[in-house]
């Protein structure tokens, strides 16, 4: 808990206008790239110079992977996944998975694949870059302290993207959870993100309850309201850009950095932070133990912190920045962006995901609701 308090507070001072700088104090003129060590690069020769990514389709930039294959002649194979239980599933299936690095996930992924056995340790020693320009508040990640399983690259919140061409920008509700869980006239025009945790979660937080509550007395009134919304949802779809882009829903329950990506293709559709809090994690670089190329992952892992490199996946995924000399090079449209920079006052109203929601009762009566909803 200790730990916790003290990564809300770093967060506090990163995610604050002004204090943002003071915190992110490197200067451009003083950034430089670490190299990983030969040992690092001569094992990436014995590899094979290959890299077998399993991420999400469609989300960070293709210039990253080119260049990254052009600069280091490492053929990059990517397989993606549609959503975390997707991704869970397929490794406790086959734990030998040949997948060098997964990108994208979030805690509650972390949590579980931890649990399972199924992550290799990080080498520090070949990730010279993230060791030197990570934030220090986000090295001791309550769920991963010392960074030693995972490589965060942002922070991030649930929330929910709008068309304001069907939606009014001033709705009163416009910013709270009422929206989704109240509001008639959206009804067949919404979608919830397809998970037990982050759909549980937002009726949580609606009922003005802990994301994380494993009290059966409010996960009963949470199943309830999700019962009640349920005949106002097209679909359950953690990826809904199609059904946004041609207009079929007019409102999406996703994550942060998705309704920025959105909005790059329709200024129609724009971002908004429920006012009574939401969930906030972390994006995570996992190596898997089915891994046959973990050097070259260490290598990728170390090339995403190059500032430059790091401020191109920021500029496009529009997730917090934790990279303490990219600031100067974000893009002032997505800074502006709900979930990128936010109050102190924000802050403590968002919860980490903890150990209790996903696992004993906690996972049990979210598993239970989920799969009743879903009858």
């Amino acid at each position: 808990m200790k730990r916790m308090k003290l990564l809300v507070c770093g967060l506090v001072f990163l995610f604050t206008g002004v204090l943002c700088f003071g915190i992110l104090s490197e200067t451009l003129a003083e950034y430089k790239d670490y190299p990983v060590p030969k040992e690092c690069m001569d094992q990436v020769r014995k590899e094979g110079s290959k890299l077998n990514l399993y991420d999400w389709a469609e989300w960070w930039p293709e210039k990253i992977f080119k260049d990254f294959s052009k600069e280091f002649g490492v053929e990059i194979t990517r397989d993606h996944y549609s959503s975390s239980n997707e991704m869970i599933t397929k490794l406790k299936l086959n734990p030998k998975a040949p997948y060098d690095v997964i990108d994208g996930t979030g805690p509650t992924d972390f949590i579980r694949l931890k649990k399972l056995g199924l992550l290799q340790k990080i080498n520090h020693d070949w990730i010279p870059n993230v060791n030197a320009y990570l934030i220090d508040s986000i090295k001791n990640l309550e769920f991963d302290p010392g960074y030693q399983y995972s490589v965060s690259d942002s922070i991030y919140f649930t929330n929910y993207v709008f068309n304001k061409k069907f939606v009014d920008p001033n709705d009163p509700n416009i910013d709270s959870w009422k929206i989704l869980f109240e509001d008639e006239k959206y009804a067949g025009k919404i979608t919830m993100i397809n998970s037990h945790m982050d759909s549980t979660g937002a009726a949580l937080k609606y009922l003005g309850y802990s994301y994380n509550s494993d009290n059966e007395e409010e996960l009963m009134k949470a199943k309830e309201v999700l019962f009640r919304q349920k005949p106002r949802v097209l679909a359950y779809d953690s990826w809904p850009k199609r059904l946004l882009l041609e207009e079929e829903v007019w409102i999406s329950h996703m994550w942060s950095g998705d309704s920025y990506f959105l909005h790059q293709e329709d200024k129609n559709l724009m971002g908004a932070l429920p006012r009574e809090g939401t969930y906030m994690g972390a994006g995570l670089n996992l190596i898997p133990i089915g891994s046959t190329h973990p050097a070259t992952a260490h290598l990728w892992l170390n090339y995403l912190f190059r500032t430059e490199v790091y401020a191109l996946l920021l500029n496009t995924i529009a997730y917090t920045p934790i990279h303490k000399a990219a600031l100067p090079l974000l893009s002032k449209e997505m800074l502006k962006w709900p979930g990128v920079q936010v109050s102190e006052e924000y802050i403590k109203k968002c919860e980490f995901i903890d150990p209790k929601a996903i696992s004993g009762k906690g996972l049990e009566l979210r598993m239970k609701i989920w799969e009743d909803l879903k009858k």
